[in-house]
């Protein structure tokens, strides 16, 4: 009886060991360290499969938005003084929670500037079963306007679906469906855009509906990103 127990023991030591070295092995493979990402979130794809998302950056500069800089990090419609600004040439990696493995992807942001404050990097997490989570990367255009490419994953590989553009971040409607909202100046009015995103194909379907009360849509606007 000793003796087997010896033998279990020297087994389960030796799988430990194995394993330790196995994923030390594989994380000095990886191409970054979570540690060196500047945004991590969690996504799930459509069948529920949790994967880590790093936004990491090299050549990374940080500042404080101010008006007494004339630069990057100065004051204007996309960023108020004390906003936490980054700026670098950032790629997104991703990694399947409770592996060891990271991948880079192929979306890369050159001289990209993170507004910390106002999340320019940001999620909408599904709502509904088979509605995959989607990460966000905007830009800032203007006091009225801001870009974002969405992405979600598709298979193991974070995958581009659209590019919007919009006033409002998207609320969520349904399944797949989000309402984003636009202000044009120079007619003084709202306009909307509903997306339908089909993950399973990777396309998606625009529509533009017309409120008989768009003030009121608007005051009734929900926050759904994060």
């Amino acid at each position: 009886m000793k003796k087997f127990l010896k033998v279990l023991i020297s087994m389960v030591l030796l799988l430990i060991g194995f394993t330790a070295f196995h994923s030390t092995a594989e994380a000095a493979k990886n191409p970054i360290s979570p540690k060196q990402s500047r945004i991590t979130y969690t996504l799930k794809d459509a069948n529920g499969v949790a994967y880590k998302v790093y936004f990491a950056g090299v050549r990374e500069k940080k500042a404080i938005a101010s008006y007494n800089r004339g630069d990057w990090a100065g004051v204007w419609a996309g960023a108020n003084p004390g906003d936490l600004l980054y700026k670098g040439n950032y790629t997104l990696y991703t990694q399947k929670v409770g592996t060891g493995q990271i991948k880079q992807s192929r979306h890369y942001f050159k001289d990209y500037t993170l507004n910390s404050t106002k999340r320019t990097v940001h999620m909408y997490p599904s709502k509904y079963k088979g509605q995959p989570d989607i990460l966000a990367v905007a830009e800032i255009e203007s006091s009225n306007s801001e870009t974002a490419s969405w992405y979600y994953m598709k298979n193991g590989v974070l995958t581009k679906i659209v590019d919007a553009g919009y006033t409002l971040r998207a609320q969520v409607l349904g399944k797949n469906s989000f309402l984003i909202a636009g202000y044009d100046n120079a007619e003084g009015e709202w306009y909307f855009s509903e997306l339908y995103l089909d993950p399973s194909k990777n396309i998606f379907d625009q529509y533009d509906p017309i409120y008989n009360n768009p003030g009121a849509v608007i005051r009734n606007w929900k926050k759904h990103w994060q």
